[in-house]
């Protein structure tokens, strides 16, 4: 019995073994010769929109696991001297602990001065 729980049928597994993926494969799945399996959903207007809209997310996903890692570095090049074990001692996660929210503290008055900033900008050119 094959694998993926399909039947005993050695025909059937024999034939799927002997089908090469060429341009054959395309047209016979309902794709002509001009069309392609990539792009067939995306000019229909909102495959490019939840294209562009996935991008996003991923971009997104990126930054925040980046900011992830470079704060672990951070901490721990910070908060760990000694030796390395199997744990962290109390002052160990106390650091950790106080620079993450050092971070955080800092990364929200950032945030919150560039929103004001931003909004004071567009306040004056409305006038």
């Amino acid at each position: 019995m094959p694998w993926w729980g399909g039947g005993s049928d050695d025909s059937s597994s024999a034939s799927a073994a002997t089908k090469d993926f060429t341009s054959d494969d395309a047209t016979s799945a309902g794709y002509g010769a001009s069309e392609n399996i990539m792009t067939s959903g995306i000019g229909s207007g909102g495959g490019m929109a939840e294209l562009q809209q996935a991008s996003m997310v991923l971009q997104q996903q990126m930054l925040v696991q980046q900011v992830i890692a470079d704060l672990t570095d951070k901490s721990y090049e910070k908060c760990v001297t000694s030796k390395p074990t199997d744990g962290l001692s109390g002052s160990q996660v106390a650091c950790i602990k106080a620079t993450v929210n050092k971070w955080l503290d800092a990364n929200e008055f950032i945030t919150g001065r560039l929103a004001k900033k931003q909004q004071m900008q567009s306040q004056q050119g409305q006038f």
